[in-house]
């Protein structure tokens, strides 16, 4: 066991004289946290603005108590000259113009809304399914007026517009705030990404160290291969708890962040580490220097991260490249912390994570046992 440890202090010596590996693991993620992560709670402090056009019928003014309902966005009424002149200068997310002729268009099944965008933002993306549900219900309260009398219409829109809508007690699907939750989460992505990095460039030493003589001296030292594979693996292992446990406290110190329930962040962060550092010697072994290991590295790094939404919600993507994310062990890894950051801790979500976690460090060790030679 000395000869273990004596192996990882040596490395874990080496990552801290070397001002580059500090940069990557501990500079970097926390300046990208804190700018990105300011930017996020300012968004957050400030809603989205949604202009409204209205026409002279009563039921106008119920419907925009309708699309009001939506609290995430701050609604104005403005005039259509105001609503396009907002929308070309990106003031506002999207103009929604209510027509006169919403019974003529139910007929002849057009969209009951005209929507004066620009682009399709991420914000516009959320006001999306709240503007169809809106129409579809607009769309059945008509359908009631329609059998009785038609002068009720702005009487039933109002009633449906005060209603408090579906309220559930006693079950709480997701504890945090949702918003809170993706800035956090946003924070645990920069750290996967640049421990990929830091860890796969302190791996990718031992290319060097082939070449340099250092292994081959390791080789012939009075230490087993397990003791010596072991002391590799302790300290890569060690380097990401360090740099995670280092970014954790920052944002928490900068911006409150809430990591949840340590009994079961601490185990799931301890695998996707480990992974992690199976990613790292897996590219170590199937290359053969380190220029290689770096050009390499970052291209699969940055691809399978934008793959498994550590970049953006996976919830943002398209059904197929939802699809397409499950071969990627990042889109398990954020969606096993965003389970336990939320508070909302699934266990058949937790569990299918967890094993699809422990597949990819499998063969990510395997791969790497057979490239990186003892000779």
């Amino acid at each position: 066991m000395r000869k273990i440890w004596a192996i990882t202090w040596l490395h874990l010596k080496e990552l801290f004289k070397s001002p580059g590996a500090l940069v990557m693991m501990f500079i970097l993620p926390g300046l990208f946290s804190w700018i990105f992560g300011g930017i996020a709670i300012k968004s957050e402090q400030t809603k989205p603005i949604v202009d409204v056009v209205l026409n002279k019928e009563e039921h106008s003014t119920e419907i925009f108590n309708l699309l009001k309902k939506n609290e995430h966005f701050k609604w104005n009424i403005a005039t259509a000259k105001q609503a396009k002149e907002n929308v070309e200068e990106q003031d506002t997310v999207a103009a929604v113009i209510i027509p006169s002729n919403i019974q003529e268009r139910i007929i002849n099944k057009q969209s009951l809304f005209d929507i004066l965008l620009r682009s399709r933002t991420e914000d516009y993306l959320a006001l999306e399914p709240h503007l169809e549900g809106t129409a579809n219900l607009i769309i059945r309260v008509l359908n009631i007026a329609e059998t009785t009398d038609s002068s009720t219409l702005p009487d039933l829109l109002e009633a449906v517009a005060r209603g408090k809508g579906v309220i559930i007690e006693k079950q709480t699907i997701q504890k945090d705030n949702n918003n809170a939750v993706e800035i956090n989460l946003m924070f645990v992505g920069f750290s996967i990404m640049f421990m990929m990095f830091g860890l796969s460039g302190a791996a990718s030493t031992i290319l060097d160290e082939r070449t340099g003589g250092t292994w081959s001296r390791l080789m012939v030292a009075p230490a087993h291969r397990l003791q010596i594979s072991l002391g590799y693996l302790i300290a890569y292992f060690l380097m990401g708890w360090i740099q995670f446990a280092v970014l954790m406290a920052a944002m928490n110190i900068m911006f409150d962040a809430n990591w949840g329930n340590l009994a079961y962040l601490i185990p799931f962060a301890s695998l996707v580490i480990l992974c992690v550092v199976g990613f790292g010697l897996m590219i170590a072994g199937i290359v053969k220097t380190k220029q290689q290991a770096g050009a390499i590295g970052a291209v699969l790094i940055v691809s399978t991260c934008m793959l498994g939404g550590v970049y953006w919600s996976i919830d943002l993507v398209p059904e197929f490249m939802r699809k397409i994310s499950l071969v990627v062990p990042q889109s398990w890894a954020m969606s096993g912390f965003k389970e336990i950051i939320s508070g909302s801790l699934h266990t058949s979500t937790l569990i299918k994570d967890t094993l699809a976690l422990l597949g990819f460090t499998a063969g990510f060790f395997l791969i790497a046992i057979r490239g990186i030679t003892y000779k």
